[in-house]
């Protein structure tokens, strides 16, 4: 298993069929209302630890699931019906125009616009996917969409819940949580994407044990440090705006670490609704604008 590089990653982390559809219904009602959930809890997932051989970072795999790929704190692994899952999926971008399958210097996957909005900037990475993997631009839809609270450093984050589908073919839905960074001295900014997608034929078994995965999903420490550095190298001028994550900061990781649980949090909160008003305000649950 080797390290990939920016669009190998894309490459990878393109899913043929995003179906996680018995949840949807679940995912709006939710986010709509805001009310603490009083839903019986479902048994916990059975999962057993996975650390990456380059020992950035950890999750937990289900039974029947392989690790199929990752590297520098992403993870990427399938089950045996078509059931994907992908966590810290890292994705360096220029800023500047987008159009899907541009190619960018060795190391970026794409170029779009810094100052677009997060759902704008999922959209584009989506469609560089399919691009890059020769496949028709995908068709997005959003059925949910809400910034979450996170510290400047972590830029904008949200969760999401998205439909996806080409021509007539409806190709399912996808949920998780989507970061992208502050840019640097360069113009050059990361964004970070954690999600799970099944068939919808095996999506309600699926749905519980993505949730399980992702919440489970750990950046060992200082790799939160190396995954946010800077791409370009310190420079006199300005960079695109304040907040770059210093890579020399202690509490970096820790920064990291609180960004990715709380997305894992309220992508369960989307399905099972808050379970208080806290969690309501910190899943943008009362200020829904991704």
């Amino acid at each position: 298993m080797q390290i990939c590089d920016a669009m190998k990653c894309l490459r990878i982390a393109a899913v043929p069929a995003i179906s996680i559809v018995i949840g949807v219904p679940a995912f709006v009602s939710a986010a709509a209302q805001a009310t603490p959930s009083t839903a019986p809890a479902a048994p916990p997932v059975q999962l057993q630890t996975y650390t990456l051989p380059d020992k950035s970072a950890s999750a937990g795999v289900p039974a029947g699931w392989k690790v199929t790929g990752g590297g520098a704190g992403m993870i990427v692994m399938s089950g045996s019906q078509g059931e994907n899952i992908v966590l810290g999926q890292l994705v360096v971008a220029r800023n500047g125009p987008f159009r899907a399958g541009q190619t960018a210097p060795s190391g970026i996957a794409l170029t779009m616009p810094g100052s677009a909005k997060l759902s704008d900037k999922l959209v584009m990475i989506f469609q560089q996917t399919a691009a890059v993997s020769g496949t028709p631009a995908p068709q997005i839809k959003f059925l949910y969409g809400a910034l979450l609270q996170v510290p400047a450093a972590m830029g904008q984050c949200g969760v999401f819940v998205v439909n996806n589908s080409r021509g007539n073919t409806n190709l399912g839905d996808a949920i998780g949580f989507f970061c992208s960074l502050p840019g640097d001295s360069g113009q050059i900014f990361k964004n970070i994407l954690t999600y799970g997608s099944a068939p919808a034929a095996v999506a309600a078994q699926t749905e519980p044990i993505i949730l399980a995965v992702i919440k489970s999903y750990t950046i060992a420490p200082g790799w939160s440090q190396k995954i946010l550095a800077p791409v370009s190298p310190p420079a006199g001028g300005p960079g695109m705006g304040p907040g770059t994550p210093d890579v020399g900061d202690p509490y970096t990781g820790a920064i990291f670490q609180h960004a990715i649980d709380i997305g894992a949090q309220c992508t369960d909160a989307n399905i099972i609704g808050p379970s208080s008003w806290h969690q309501a305000a910190q899943c943008g649950y009362l200020s829904p604008d991704f």
